[in-house]
Order: C-alpha cells, then structure tokens, then sequence
C-alpha cells in the first residue's frame, strides 16, 4: 500500500468497475453538492454513460440545507454544471426548524431523506454518493475514539439499504462507488477536465469532530497510518463482519419469530447459546427494527441490555424506541409508542407512504378520500384477543387508516369500514423484520 495517497487522474478504463454495482438498475440518482468529491462523481459517471449507453439513466440532486446564505450559490452552480453536461437535475430544501446541537447529523439525516424521496419520485433504483477512501479512514478514527465494535469499524459499507428502504423488494440503495479512491484523485481528475468546485467553508471549520481527525491525518500518516491502510484495515473489518452478520441470520431463522404486528421473540435460550457478538448484534437488530429506526442502541447501553437478558429475571424496560420484555423463556421486542406518540402520515388517492419506519402503506386511486395514518391505539381490542407473552402495546402501534377521526380500515387485524376500502387500501412492512 501507498505511503501516500494516489493523485493521479482517474482514467477511462477504471469507470465500469467503479459503477459495476449499479448495473442493474434502470436509473441512479447522483448525490452532488458541488464540492470536489461529488463533482467529480458527477462527472465520472457522465463520462461512464458516453462511453456506455446502457449504464443506467442519472439524475442529479442536491440539497440545500438552509445552514449557509451561501448555499443558493452551490445549488446553482451544481444546476449549472448538470444542465452542461447534459444531465437532469432536481433541486430541495431542507425547511423547517434546525437543531441547536449535532447539526451535521441531522443535516446528514435529512439529505438523506430528500434524496431518498427524489430517488422514489423518479423510479431510481440507487443513490450515488461520492464518499472517498479519505471519508472512510476519517469514519473509522472516529468510531474507534467512540470504541465501536466491529460493525463500527468496518466503517461505510460500499453498497446499503437507504434508510426506510429494502433493496430485496424494489427499494432505493445507497451506493458509495469511490471509496477506494482518493480526495487527491478526484481533484486531480477535476482539474484535467477544466471542472471546478466549490468549497464549503464548513469543512475546515475544528468545531467539528471529522474536521479534526481530518487535521489528526498527516501526523498519523507519518506513522505508517494513512488513509490507505486506516480504510484497508476497515475493508478487513468489514469481512469480520459480514461473518458475523451470517451467523446473526442464521440464529434469527431458528430463533426468532415475528408475528403480523410486528412483535418480535426469540428463544432466550438460544440467544444464551450464541458467541456474545452474534448476541449483541442480534439484539441491536431488533431493536433497530422494532423502534422504527435504522441503528439500535450505542455499545454500552446494548451491552447493559443484553446482560439483563442473560440475568434471567422477567424484566420490563424500553430501550431505542422499543419495548423490552423478558418472560417464560421468551424475549419479546415490540415498538413503544414513547411520550410523544407516533408520526402521522397524510395519503392522498393514488399515494405510498412510509410509516414510523417500518409500514409501507398503499392508497390506490379509487380510495373515497385522503386519509392519515397512525398508530390504531386502544381500538386493537375491538379486532384481537389479547395472547399471553404478547405485549399490548407493540399491537397498537400497527398502523389505523383514518379518514377524518374514523378509523375506516386496520390491515393488520383484517379490517375495512367498508368494501371501497378494502381494495383501496395494503399495508405491509416495508423492511422485513429480522430472521424474515
């Protein structure tokens, strides 16, 4: 491996093996903000679709995050530079109020959720992010001073479900092409095509952490631990953990069931059974489905969590959005609705939507009206039986369809006010939970 990183261009026979993994899509979405990186992802893939017509179709998005008055300026620029190269391109806005602390995560969050939107509007099947092999040795030092684990430190996966979707059926993937090539070739690439770029002045500013890790590189690279070998170290982690996560499946298939509410259980004694990492991510697994959420708890908490699992004793206790419940033998997870309740989610005739996560909900065209969806609540009595182990609390978070305040159909239990509503509306999940 390189003492220091490759600043060369990228050249033309390199392109089908950086965008192999997106081959089988019909159109991709290209995640640009008009930095050098996505820029030059940007500009590769145009020059990868020219000399490969069959690559799929690319839209370009950006978003302005509101953070900067300068960020008008980039979303222009990037428009700019689609509209000359001849790509389509779609502009949003993260609106609304803006957090007073972790305001890079939440920005993250919400572009994510926007292009996330954008790829569904327009049928693409992947989002491209132009993430590099210096943003992956920067991810692992930062998980390794938060003491992450393997899943950690196996940093950013090349290929993943975009938050609130399943690859497996018809979802939107994010695809990281770049991320064994350098920031330096990419620039380098950008300048021997006459591109420019623009810098955002909040990258070189040490109140964030990754800024300061970034300013931690050229030090550690003259110890040997330059970027290269720092995101060669998290590929080899990354196949410790896809090890692993084949023995987390293979646990959930004889272990774990869940049920048409979305509760989950699992054996106590075979999660006792298991290495402790195939217990931990197991458990993180469920709670991350089960609390409508990407990711379970942070390390320490999961490990507490697990502990009390293996203690033995009927415990009770929420953790990560969901409900923990520990009796005869049997470890029940299910969502908790929390102090603040669960989303709601506005359907118009013709629309699907994703609900608190985990619910895909469908309304077709011939639906009577506009309808919302929430948690069904007390109303679960009216269409179950109450079954011993089974918390009531994980049957009324299933989603109610409501038009105005009656409750017209609650698929889970079968229900439909009437025949128009029957065929109007489906709901299923729209991440399959684990073990499934």
């Amino acid at each position: 491996m390189p003492d220091a990183p490759d600043d060369r261009p990228i050249e033309a026979d390199a392109l089908s093996g950086l965008f192999s993994a997106i081959s089988r899509h019909r159109r991709v979405v290209l995640a640009v903000s008009g930095g050098s990186d996505s820029m030059a992802l940007m500009a590769l893939y145009h020059a990868h679709r020219t000399a490969h017509p069959s690559a799929p179709e690319a839209i370009v998005a950006t978003v302005d995050h509101g953070l900067r008055a300068e960020a008008a300026d980039d979303v222009r620029f990037v428009l700019d530079a689609a509209a000359a190269l001849g790509l389509p391109a779609i502009a949003r806005r993260w609106d609304g109020d803006k957090p007073a602390s972790d305001i890079q995560a939440a920005a993250r969050t919400a572009r994510y959720r926007l292009l996330g939107e954008i790829a569904a509007e327009r049928g693409a099947g992947a989002v491209l992010t132009a993430h590099t092999r210096d943003d992956q040795a920067e991810t692992f030092l930062l998980r390794l001073a938060r003491g992450s684990g393997v899943k950690g430190l196996a940093a950013m996966a090349p290929v993943r479900p975009l938050a609130g979707h399943a690859m497996e059926e018809g979802g939107v993937a994010l695809v990281r092409p770049l991320l064994d090539v350098s920031r330096a070739a990419l620039r380098a690439t950008l300048v021997r095509a006459g591109l420019g770029w623009r810098d955002d002045p909040s990258n070189a500013s040490d109140r964030f952490a990754r800024v300061r890790m970034r300013g931690l590189m050229p030090a550690l690279a003259a110890e040997g631990l330059h970027a290269d070998r720092l995101a060669g170290t998290a590929r080899r982690l990354a196949r410790a953990d896809a090890a692993i996560d084949a023995m987390v499946e293979a646990l959930a298939a004889r272990a774990l069931a869940a049920d048409a509410y979305g509760v989950l259980s699992l054996d106590v004694d075979a999660f006792a059974g298991a290495p402790e990492e195939v217990r931990l991510r197991l458990l993180a697994r469920m709670l991350g489905w089960a609390g409508g959420g990407d990711y379970g708890p942070r390390l320490d908490r999961l490990e507490r969590a697990a502990a009390a699992v293996l203690d033995g004793r009927d415990a009770r206790f929420t953790l990560a959005g969901a409900l923990v419940t520990l009796r005869g033998g049997r470890l029940v997870i299910c969502r908790e609705a929390g102090r603040d309740g669960l989303p709601d989610l506005a359907l118009a005739p013709g629309g699907t939507g994703v609900w608190d996560g985990r619910w895909r909900v469908r309304l077709s065209d011939a639906a009577p009206d506009r309808v919302t969806v929430r948690a069904v609540g007390a109303a679960w009595r009216k269409f179950a039986v109450p079954e011993p182990g089974r918390p009531p609390e994980g049957i009324a978070a299933v989603p109610g369809i409501f038009c105005g305040e009656g409750l017209v159909a609650a698929p889970a239990f079968g229900h439909f006010a009437a025949p128009e509503w029957r065929v109007a509306v489906a709901a299923d999940f729209a991440t399959p939970p684990p073990g499934r």
